[in-house]
Parts: C-alpha cells; sequence; structure tokens
C-alpha cells in the first residue's frame, strides 16, 4: 500500500485542530468560559426539545425544588453570554445526567437514589454546568470532522493496485484514531469538568469537597453493577480514576471555597 504525500500533512492538519482549543481551567483554577457559537447553540436547543418530547417529564418537587434551588445558586457564579439556561428532571431510573450547548441540562431521576443533599446535587450540576462553558460539544465535533477528513484524504490517497479490500485499511485507520484520539479526548474533557465544577461549587457556597463523595457514591453503584470496562474503552474515566484526579486537585478548588456562599 503506496500513501498518497498529502497524507502526512493531513495529519499534521488533525493534530493542529487537536492543539486548537485551549483548557477552560488553569492550574490555579481559572475558569475561562468558552461561550459555544450561534450553530452549536441552536442545535442543543433543537435537541433538548426532542429529548422532552421523547423521554417523561418530572414534576415531582422532591427532584424539582432542589435542582432549581441549587441551580439558581450555581447559576450566580457563571457568566456565560447568550446561555439559555434549563434544567428539567427526566423520569429514568440511570444515575445520570447530561448536557447541551447553549445551557441545556437534564438530570434523571435515578440520581437521587445516590444523592441526598444539595452539596452531592450541586457537584452534579456543577460538573454537567461546566460541559457546556467549557464548549465541550463544539471540540468534540471539529475533533470527530478532523478525523473524517483525514480519513477521506486517506482513501482518496491510497494506491489500491493489488488490494483486495482498499476499504478495510480505511476502516481500520478510523477505528485506530478513534481509539487513540477520541475516547482519550472525552476522559479529559470529563476531567476538566471535574475540575471546572468543583470551582463552580466552591464559588457558589458548597463544600467542594463533596464532589469526591458523589463519585465514591457512583464506584459503589457501578460495583453493584458488574464493575466498568477497561479504561482505554470508555468516553468516561473509571470512578477510582476521577476519585483521585480531584483528591490532587481539592486544594485548588478549596481556595474558592466560602461557606457563606458569596464566592471569590
Amino acid at each position: 500500500m503506496t500513501l498518497h504525500p498529502l497524507i502526512p500533512l493531513s495529519l499534521a492538519t488533525l493534530c493542529l485542530a487537536s492543539c486548537a482549543f485551549r483548557p477552560a481551567i488553569d492550574d490555579q483554577g481559572k475558569v475561562t468560559v468558552h461561550p459555544p457559537n450561534q450553530i452549536m447553540r441552536s442545535h442543543g436547543i433543537r435537541q433538548f426539545e426532542k429529548i422532552k418530547q421523547r423521554k417523561q417529564i418530572s414534576h415531582d418537587p422532591r427532584y424539582t425544588e432542589p435542582v432549581q434551588r441549587v441551580a439558581q445558586r450555581l447559576q450566580k457564579v457563571i457568566e456565560m453570554p447568550g446561555a439559555e439556561w434549563e434544567f428539567v428532571v427526566f423520569k429514568d431510573n440511570s444515575p445520570n445526567a447530561f448536557a447541551l450547548p447553549g445551557g441545556k441540562v437534564g438530570i434523571n431521576t435515578g440520581l437521587f437514589r445516590l444523592i441526598d443533599n444539595d452539596t452531592l446535587l450541586a457537584a452534579v450540576l456543577g460538573h454537567e454546568i461546566s460541559h457546556a462553558t467549557a464548549n465541550h460539544a463544539e471540540q468534540r465535533m471539529f475533533r470527530g470532522i478532523g478525523l473524517a477528513l483525514v480519513g477521506i484524504l486517506l482513501w482518496h490517497g491510497l494506491d489500491h493496485d493489488g488490494a483486495d479490500h482498499p476499504g478495510s485499511d480505511v476502516a481500520a485507520f478510523l477505528a485506530a484514531g478513534y481509539l487513540i484520539d477520541s475516547l482519550p479526548f472525552s476522559r479529559k474533557q470529563e476531567y476538566e469538568s471535574d475540575r471546572i465544577g468543583a470551582v463552580y461549587m466552591a464559588q457558589a457556597g458548597y463544600d467542594p469537597r463533596q464532589a469526591i463523595e458523589l463519585w465514591r457514591r457512583l464506584a459503589e453503584h457501578h460495583m453493584r453493577q458488574g464493575g466498568q470496562k477497561p479504561a482505554f474503552l470508555r468516553t468516561h474515566p473509571h470512578d477510582h480514576s476521577r476519585i483521585r484526579a480531584l483528591i490532587h486537585f481539592m486544594p485548588v478548588a478549596m481556595k474558592f471555597y466560602t461557606p457563606s456562599g458569596t464566592g471569590h
């Protein structure tokens, strides 16, 4: 198989695209908000509306009242231009939550089997909010486009003479690229959101150390469910890895913590 001379250039282009986004938090805990562009914001809003039509929404005050109470407190320490914040509780037994560009956050009722106070809920919401403020969805989209472009260039640059199944080479390349690039990048985003979420918690007056407790409870839940698959096959880090990373970061997060809730 002979590669076209443009292939090394296309690979270099992907690497440059991968480095195009600066981290949203530095070693001192300073958070930089990266608002989504209008296209991503509109896409997030549309997708959230579709989810609300597809899934059953909970109006149970046991869930909705703490979510709105904690969300309002967190929003006071976050400035994201153009955000249309919306927090919706869905009737879903899985202990999960998610965020979409533009400030749309969904919380499953199943989470409340593991969290029983506002501070643990703040750890969940702070983490999800940070995905929106760090613009993680747009970063993943650009990396995906970059990988696809490399695959297209690779396909056109291959010397197919004598190749029985040239498409398999492209498929293998894209699969390897996904494992080597996309999954570790998603895990990196999760670690970043853990750190940003801890800072948001602290600034809003919630003890950020409870973020560690949240992941301990999730780790116990996952163990009861049979454990987690190998880290290199996951979009999210292993729970114990997240706990270690949060413990390491906690002295930084605590600098922003004031129990009064006024933040720094």
